[in-house]
């Protein structure tokens, strides 16, 4: 998919404590909800266990209260991204206990890498501070793997004066199907990577050389920097 909507999800481990879990769970990290509160119930699902490449699914959410909702996914690129909310539907705070994503004028639309795929929601009282995306990249890339998720997460968590009520779900399936394998001996030459960005970016926002220019944005093909909620700078590269 062009935005990747579909891949695999992150874990959340937050500073609050975790335990290990031996089978199943993203990372083998089971989160702990904080103990002076009883967490929000939250689900996650889909319809089939297995997709093609090229459908278009839906994905279900269910939550025990009102709360703020964000659903994160794990690309098989190891790339995390943020699914809800995003630039099409920027309003997370779900009131009933059944929401269906899509939930605007978009489509999740099924692309490759084949590969097991995971979603992970999370829903608290309170909403947390992650920016949303824009139209240039509605669904923004939210760490360059689950490492630093997790460690984006805890760091938020930490930054909070008062944790908020949370609960947590997650949903894998296996996507089928992909491009043709290239053969082995085609070579791909690629123009040297574009020098540092000399500015500070906007944080899930990136820029890419177009001539002497610069422009946000992903390319089509060829190197790009992305700039994390963190203000880092990540280069990354487009191959089609």
């Amino acid at each position: 998919m062009k935005f990747r909507i579909l891949s695999t999800i992150l874990v959340i481990a937050v500073t609050l404590g975790f335990a290990g879990y031996g089978q199943g769970f993203p990372l083998g990290l089971l989160p702990a909800p904080p103990a002076n509160g009883e967490p929000i119930s939250v689900y996650v699902w889909t319809d089939t266990s297995v997709v093609n490449v090229g459908d278009e699914i839906v994905i279900h959410l269910q939550v025990s209260r009102p709360g703020f909702v964000y659903l994160f996914d794990l690309q098989p690129d190891g790339l995390v991204r943020l699914i809800f909310p995003n630039a099409y539907s920027p309003n997370n705070y779900v009131t009933s206990s059944s929401y269906d994503l899509p939930d605007g004028p978009y489509s999740l639309t099924v692309t490759p890498p084949a590969g097991i795929e995971e979603f992970l929601v999370f829903a608290c009282d309170a909403p947390l501070p992650i920016p949303i995306s824009s139209a240039q990249d509605p669904f923004p890339i939210y760490a360059m793997d689950a490492t630093e998720a997790i460690n984006q997460l805890v760091t938020l968590f930490g930054s909070l004066e008062q944790v908020p009520t949370w609960g947590m779900g997650w949903h894998a399936i296996q996507i089928v199907g992909g491009e043709p394998t290239k053969p082995e001996n085609e070579e791909i030459t690629l123009p040297p990577p574009p020098p540092h960005p000399p500015f500070n970016g906007k944080p899930a926002h990136a820029w890419y050389m177009e001539g002497d220019s610069w422009r946000m944005g992903i390319p089509e093909s060829g190197w790009y920097w992305y700039f994390d909620i963190n203000a880092r700078w990540h280069l990354c590269l487009v191959v089609e």
